[in-house]
């Protein structure tokens, strides 16, 4: 006998299953001198999927000194934006350009990150660092360590700062439009990450470079750490951009000129990392004649694969806004606003796991933010508790109700598919526990080999013995001898966390990073989070001393810590 309600509960599951990752969505706000662009995304099983687009243009020509001087126009689009969206959140995560920030990687001697913490309260260590002119509290910074060497008992780190007053100014609009921010992002991080919703994987040496009025860089992120280039545009030049009168002689001298100076960033690039020339350059530019541009530049960059950077290319885009993306002449235009929406507002900590330039947030109050987000979610989870009792009060009155009028045959027939719907639960949950202990055992019989496999037994075996409750793999592989890449299921987010902080601590990995991770597609529900699909990168270390690392050496006073400059760009 059909169940008619057997729709409403299954809304009602649903929801709950969603609810959590949902609540981390923000949307993305990308604010320029003569434009604002807004989007919002959500993931699901089968990828990225595009949710809200807007565009207002504020001035034909306008400056980055407008965005401060002239901040209300900025304002009244972007609260006319928020509201014709009609957002599912708030939450917004903006950028501020790179000439307004300052990047560094440099390298320290090793410490732990409650060293590092330490070693934050000594203005002379950031000094050494950053070379601030002013004071320190005038800067909001974000720090990573990107990694950790112990060989040379030195590690990485990446420093991002920028002035208050530069990050104000857009957290402002932002505040003032009825938007929340909790993600201050640097503009080229942001278009970067939006590589994230690209199915196919690029080149690891692929450069983003942008071409336009106000930013011009270079772009090559290695190893999670990024190698920036500034290109200078002449006043001559930008007004050229401007009013997209690049044909004719005099555009071919303006391409010409910025197609040299991306040649002398790639060999700097090069010469600095020893390795070999870009593989792919991704173009983003407001230019409207985009076929003349990608022309032009494929004309004097030849012998690279140069393409524009199209962030709706694997995007599930809806009918409804298709009409907006096909108006823009130049979709690359989007990059930044479809990068910043793929953020989150990270309430339980979770990119501490994603280092590198993924990561970067400087938001002056971050941590507080965080907080006041966690307690929000919490406070929505209890009342959605207490509606589920609710609910579940009301649907159970309906059901004996319901049964009530029925045959006691139709009773029982229920009550047997309830008991093998159970018996079939516990068959696959016996399965998995014999299939785990299948797992143990084979690694247990690896250790009875000797060859010269051994530290990768000792790996493995390792790796088993902290897989927590609520962990279970799908894939575990070995991409290089150093490069241990492990794909799965946890039960939950707490169950994933678990499991990377477990393995950051053997130590025969030198670092455990998140890669992926996004809800399970018609998983089951479960209390908090539900089901999530993972993947998770780890470095090894190629020593023979694995089973029994050396003791770490005792580290220097943070106040004596002379920091060498590894890479970066300031901007003042």
């Amino acid at each position: 006998m059909n169940n008619p309600f057997q729709p409403l509960i299954k809304s009602f599951i649903d929801a709950l299953s969603k609810y959590s990752v949902r609540q981390e969505d923000v949307v993305g706000v990308d604010i320029t001198p003569n434009t604002i662009r807004i989007a919002q995304l959500s993931e699901n099983g089968q990828g990225w999927a595009l949710e809200k687009l807007g565009v207002k243009y504020v001035s034909d020509r306008g400056t980055l000194h407008d965005i401060r001087d002239a901040q209300d126009d900025y304002v009244n689009k972007l609260r006319e934006l928020v509201a014709s969206a009609r957002l599912e959140t708030l939450n917004a995560a903006i950028s501020i350009p790179i000439t307004s920030a300052i990047v560094r990687t440099v390298t320290l001697p090793l410490m732990s990150d409650e060293e590092i913490e330490n070693a934050i309260q000594y203005d002379s260590l950031w000094n050494n660092i950053l070379q601030l002119e002013e004071k320190l509290d005038d800067y909001s910074i974000f720090w990573q360590v990107i990694r950790r060497n112990t060989a040379d008992n030195t590690m990485e780190l990446l420093f991002v700062a920028s002035k208050l007053s530069e990050i104000n100014q857009y957290v402002q609009i932002a505040t003032r439009a009825g938007l929340n921010p909790v993600v201050v992002d640097v503009r080229c991080f942001a278009i970067r990450n939006a590589l994230k919703t690209q199915k196919h994987r690029f080149p690891p040496n692929t450069a983003i470079v942008e071409f336009g009025p106000y930013e011009n860089y270079v772009l090559i992120v290695t190893d999670d750490a990024p190698f920036i280039y500034d290109i200078y545009i002449s006043d001559a030049d930008r007004s050229l951009i401007e009013r997209f009168e690049l044909d004719g002689d005099a555009g071919d001298r303006l391409y010409d000129r910025f197609a040299g100076q991306v040649m002398q960033a790639f060999r700097a690039y090069e010469n600095k990392m020893g390795k070999s020339l870009v593989e792919k350059v991704l173009l983003v530019s407001p230019i409207q004649e985009k076929q003349q541009l990608l022309n032009q530049m494929k004309r004097f960059l030849d012998g690279y694969g140069v393409d524009l950077f199209d962030p709706m290319d694997e995007l599930q885009i809806p009918t409804n806004l298709d009409e907006m993306i096909e108006a823009e002449p130049n979709v690359s235009v989007f990059t930044s606003a479809i990068g910043l929406a793929v953020r989150k507002v990270d309430i339980f900590g979770y990119y501490k796991y994603v280092t590198g330039v993924n990561n970067v947030n400087l938001l002056p109050n971050r941590d507080t933010v965080r907080q006041v987000e966690r307690k929000k979610m919490l406070s929505r989870i209890g009342m959605l508790g207490v509606g589920a009792v609710l609910g579940i009060f009301v649907i159970g009155t309906l059901f004996y109700q319901y049964f009530f009028d029925n045959s006691l045959a139709a009773q029982y027939q229920n009550a047997l598919q309830i008991e093998k719907q159970l018996q079939n639960k516990e068959a696959i949950l016996g399965n998995i526990k014999a299939q785990r202990a299948r797992y143990g055992k084979m690694l247990d019989a690896s250790r009875e080999f000797q060859s010269n496999q051994r530290s990768t037994y000792l790996l493995l075996d390792a790796v088993n013995q902290v897989v927590p409750g609520g962990v279970w793999f799908s894939v575990i592989n070995f991409e290089s001898p150093t490069s241990l890449v492990i794909k799965g299921e946890g039960a939950n987010d707490q169950a994933i966390v678990n499991f990377i902080d477990r393995l950051q601590k053997l130590p025969m990995v030198e670092r455990a990073s998140l890669q992926t991770m996004s809800m399970t597609a018609g998983g089951p529900a479960r209390k908090g989070s539900g089901p999530k699909q993972f993947e998770v990168r780890c470095v090894v270390v190629t020593t023979p001393t694995l089973s029994a690392p050396p003791p770490k050496p005792a580290v220097q006073p943070a106040h004596t810590f002379q920091p060498v400059v590894a890479s970066g760009i300031q901007h003042i």
